[in-house]
């Protein structure tokens, strides 16, 4: 019974990290968060494919063996950047590819970095209870605070140009290597500075990976197309109130709380900034038309874009071969 017992508690410890981080990395996505079943289908895919990593480290380790004690450098540099972070950073990256890329729902930048962290995490999770139910509660509390968010920033990097990718015409392919080299990059020092026994060395390179991954979200957060229907809705609120029409048929609009917009159904498209249905406008009772500013823009001004959306009529830059907004594929 207290066998079953230490077992179960170190299972506990095992996965609550991953747990914890995921809903971490899916809590920072706050203008439109991903659908829970996405985001654990991506984690499932990232546990299953340490399957396939075991394999071709196995192999890779026929090629470039595992460094002995008293290895040379280059030995330990070649093995661990190589057979270990690029292969396991490989094989996370095509979990995300495989599924969740192809999703409708991976509709902006921020989501590569989530369904990429999600992916290391359920890495990470079962590499972390093959690990701890071994070596004990020691390695555990270690591992839960290096080691797996570890994974995730690691592959959080890759997610970023992972998420440039997929809006881009052209040259994505090439977006997408340069964020696995980095990913590797990062992953290799730090295995390699454990492995040379450097653990004082290895800190600045996770602390730095913090700061570089928050870096990349708040960059990714500013490039949502979701932002500025995530500002306070007082002026929403207010036009519902009293009703809105189409700026350009003057029918009236409804609103859709899901996507928390105007839709016109008369002219088949959504409405940024709805005519106030009650309030008096410009010229309405005759006389000449007085001088009003402009309507109050919420949010940063959008940039001109040389088309528009085939599915939703929005905006998108001349090169995206997906719209930002509804995921739908630019032919």
């Amino acid at each position: 019974m207290e066998f079953t017992t230490q077992i179960l508690h170190l299972l506990a410890l095992a996965v609550a990290p991953g747990i914890f981080f995921l809903w971490l990395f899916w809590v920072r996505d706050k203008y439109e968060r991903e659908p829970a079943r996405l985001l654990l289908a991506t984690f499932f895919l990232g546990a299953l494919y340490i399957l396939p990593t075991l394999i071709l480290e196995n192999l890779g380790s026929i090629i470039v063996p595992g460094p002995e004690e008293g290895a040379n450098i280059i030995h330990v540099v070649a093995y661990y950047f190589v057979v270990i972070a690029f292969v396991e950073e490989s094989m996370k990256l095509l979990a995300v590819r495989v599924k969740a890329y192809r999703s409708r729902e991976f509709n902006e930048v921020m989501d590569g970095i989530v369904y990429s962290c999600a992916a290391a995490l359920g890495f990470a999770t079962v590499e972390n209870i093959l690990y701890v139910t071994q070596r004990g509660i020691e390695v555990g509390v270690l591992r839960a605070v290096l080691s797996v968010p570890g994974h995730a920033l690691d592959s959080g990097m890759f997610g970023f140009f992972l998420g440039l990718a997929k809006f881009r015409e052209r040259g994505g392919s090439g977006i997408t290597f340069s964020g696995l080299l980095l990913a590797t990059v990062f992953h290799g020092l730090w295995d390699t500075f454990l492995a040379l026994d450097l653990f004082l060395m290895a800190l600045p390179i996770y602390g730095l990976q913090w700061i570089i991954v928050a870096a990349m979200m708040r960059k990714a957060l500013s490039l949502s197309p979701f932002k500025q229907r995530a500002i306070p809705l007082i002026i929403p609120i207010v036009t519902q109130k009293l009703g809105g029409a189409c700026p350009t048929c003057s029918n009236p609009l409804t609103y859709r709380h899901q996507s928390l917009r105007w839709y016109c159904p008369t002219c088949k498209r959504y409405v940024d900034r709805p005519v106030v249905m009650g309030v008096p406008q410009p010229g309405m009772f005759g006389g000449a038309k007085t001088h009003h500013p402009p309507p109050l823009q919420i949010g940063p001004k959008p940039r001109p874009a040389a088309k528009y959306c085939i599915n939703c009529g929005s905006a998108i830059p001349e090169d995206s071969k997906y719209c930002q907004r509804c995921g739908a594929r630019q032919t």
